[in-house]
């Protein structure tokens, strides 16, 4: 959210990605049940890898939710399965940022590069998750 998406999104369009959405509204479960449905993958999020701003744990801790998250709890609950992830990082799930970073697919043997690319251009990039065969999302 303190970055815009537009040097991330120059570097993707050199990569052979296979999906590319920005985390917004729906927030990152949303836009993860998204891309799985649209196509025909199962998506396995690593809650313990999902990137926070600066307060975003603490308010959640706090059972601050903002207003989007029951909204996108009903869009995409029924889409997950959560095991054994603590509230405090479910949360941060369903938050519905305004101006979230992009949710990436790519070839895994592309990933190593795909890193090394944003590393030197100083870009925020950290792998959440897996694409495997199935439907929805698991959160592990």
């Amino acid at each position: 959210m303190k970055t815009l998406n537009k040097d991330a999104a120059d570097v993707l369009r050199r990569a052979n990605v296979n999906a590319v959405t920005d985390v917004t509204g729906f927030g990152l479960f949303g836009h993860t049940y998204e891309m799985a449905d649209r196509s025909g993958v199962r998506i396995q999020l690593e809650s313990e890898r999902f990137p926070a701003i600066d307060g975003a744990l603490d308010l959640a801790r706090k059972n601050i939710r903002t207003s989007g998250d029951p909204r996108n709890r009903d869009f995409a609950g029924r889409h997950l399965t959560l095991q054994g992830v603590p509230e405090t990082l479910v949360a941060l799930g369903y938050d519905p940022q305004t101006a979230g970073g992009l949710l990436v697919s790519l070839p895994a043997q592309q990933g190593a590069a795909l890193e090394a690319e944003f590393a030197s251009g100083r870009l925020f990039l950290r792998r959440v998750g897996t694409v495997e065969e199935g439907a929805g999302v698991l959160v592990v």
